[in-house]
């Protein structure tokens, strides 16, 4: 039995999504392992980067893929590793610097919601680069900064050390890859307006906490400190906890387009060496 992992407001733990807003990310991470899984061909090595509690790597391994997910948490890692390891799947802690593992080790490189979170993200890419064969790929998505930041402003997620327009991404991934597509991730009307009262309520409270005071709040009290802020800032589509979202949103909510990248939800990137 795998050990308990601490749910925090950034980590994303499947058995513990307690909220529609909470249910709609998982959703929006399963698509994109499940258009990757797509891709590769039976018995391709893969590169989990960044693969946090695990979930999506094991979604992988359950495809007939060979799977290495490598999380910089000691804690995340082992939680992974007994959580989901098999025959086809097994995790890694990384120093979130270089990889350890040797040029062209793998067929495919996957990094879903991480590179926002990295320090040196040209290391990060050139490091995606360097472990993937010379016809191998790199899928990656990160948050589309068009969608939730004005011209200029810091992320207001706290976790989030910067945010990425199409060509701020492609620029950067184009530093380590020959071949840069970049898509973008959108959903049904509903979901597209969930997210972005989702956005709108996020830019208020930054609004009024221009210190960024909200950084010093326990993770213990911050969801004491959501559903307060939920009642001093009432979205239009308000969260709903009593769990018939889960019922109600399926992963084929989501799809893929290369029109108005500007106003897509998350950033999708396929890359060749």
């Amino acid at each position: 039995m795998a050990a308990l992992l601490p749910k925090t407001s950034e980590r994303l733990l499947p058995d513990q999504v307690g909220s529609r807003d909470e249910y709609l990310q998982y959703l929006r991470h399963v698509f994109a392992y499940e258009l990757a899984a797509g891709t590769f061909h039976a018995g391709a090595m893969v590169l989990d980067l960044g693969c946090g509690e695990g979930y999506g790597a094991s979604l992988l391994a359950t495809r007939g893929i060979s799977v290495v997910g490598v999380d910089v948490s000691p804690e995340t890692v082992e939680h992974a590793e007994t959580k989901y390891a098999s025959d086809r799947c097994r995790f890694e802690c990384y120093g979130g610097e270089r990889l350890g593992f040797p040029d062209a080790s793998f067929d495919a490189v996957t990094s879903f919601q991480v590179l926002e979170h990295v320090e040196d993200d040209t290391r990060y890419v050139t490091e995606a680069a360097r472990v993937l064969k010379p016809a191998g790929r790199l899928t990656l998505t990160t948050p589309n900064a068009a969608t939730r930041l004005k011209p200029g402003a810091r992320p207001w997620n706290r976790f989030h050390l910067r945010e990425y327009t199409a060509d701020q991404l492609r620029d950067l991934l184009g530093t380590a890859f020959a071949e840069v597509t970049i898509a973008g991730i959108t959903a049904t009307a509903e979901i597209y307006e969930i997210e972005m009262a989702r956005v709108r309520q996020a830019r208020r409270i930054v609004a009024i906490d221009p210190l960024n005071l909200r950084r010093l709040i326990p993770e213990a009290l911050k969801p004491w400190a959501s559903r307060t802020v939920r009642r001093l800032f009432p979205r239009r589509h308000a969260d709903e906890t009593s769990g018939n979202w889960a019922s109600r949103y399926r992963i084929d909510d989501y799809c893929l387009t290369d029109s108005k990248l500007e106003q897509s939800l998350d950033l999708l990137a396929l890359c060749r060496r």
